[in-house]
């Protein structure tokens, strides 16, 4: 008689070891399938273990969104914090630092990121709750560099930070998209802020023959 082969034994892992291990395969279902497809079923289904695992660590639905976003968005909030902190930055720097951080990064993780931050709308309050914080931690980091590049106040330099991000993002999707290429989009930004700064970039805006996909990125 053919003895069935035991089901190999799941690796012991630490109470928060393996809360970091299931976040990062929520996060993986998130960058492969969108928010939507986030569940205590496909975190269990991906990790290959039982959903009673994943409830033990995630009381909710909501409270697994709630982490998976905050886990997403502490990696890129920390690299732009250290980026910022290593010097004065400039309006020249903004355009340098959002450039890697929008580029640089897995273009999954871009897609997450911003349907998290822009997730306003959602039906869902508490993923709009989250989106909305995060939001707010974001446009902090660069409001003292808009107050002194803009001569703002507080509350106008984070609108503008937050608008900044917004024609950023959307600069990202015309890459993504092929219609324009990275170089581009960042000569496009920056003469955008110098313009809105009142200054002079020293160039003209790309004409349209620059902004064949083909051209050096």
């Amino acid at each position: 008689m053919t003895r069935k082969k035991a089901s190999p034994k799941r690796a012991y892992l630490a109470r928060d070891d393996r809360r970091l291990a299931l976040l990062n395969v929520a996060a993986k279902v998130v960058e492969d399938k969108g928010w939507q497809a986030l569940s205590m079923i496909s975190v269990a289904e991906t990790a290959a273990v039982s959903r009673q695992l994943v409830y033990q660590h995630f009381a909710s639905v909501d409270e697994l969104m709630a982490d998976t976003m905050s886990h997403l968005f502490r990696s890129r909030y920390e690299n732009i914090r250290g980026s910022i902190g290593e010097s004065t930055v400039d309006l020249a720097g903004l355009v340098r630092i959002v450039d890697q951080q929008t580029f640089d990064e897995n273009p999954a993780r871009v897609r997450a990121l911003w349907q998290m931050i822009t997730a306003t709308y959602s039906e869902n309050v508490e993923t709009t709750r989250m989106g909305v914080r995060l939001r707010h931690l974001l446009t902090k980091l660069w409001t003292p560099m808009v107050m002194r590049e803009f001569k703002l106040d507080e509350s106008r330099a984070r609108a503008m930070v937050w608008m900044l991000h917004m024609a950023f993002w959307g600069a990202h999707q015309l890459v993504h998209d092929g219609e324009i290429n990275r170089r581009t989009a960042n000569e496009l930004f920056t003469v955008m802020l110098m313009r809105l700064q009142g200054g002079s970039t020293g160039s003209t805006v790309p004409t349209s023959k620059n902004h064949k996909k083909s051209e050096t990125s």
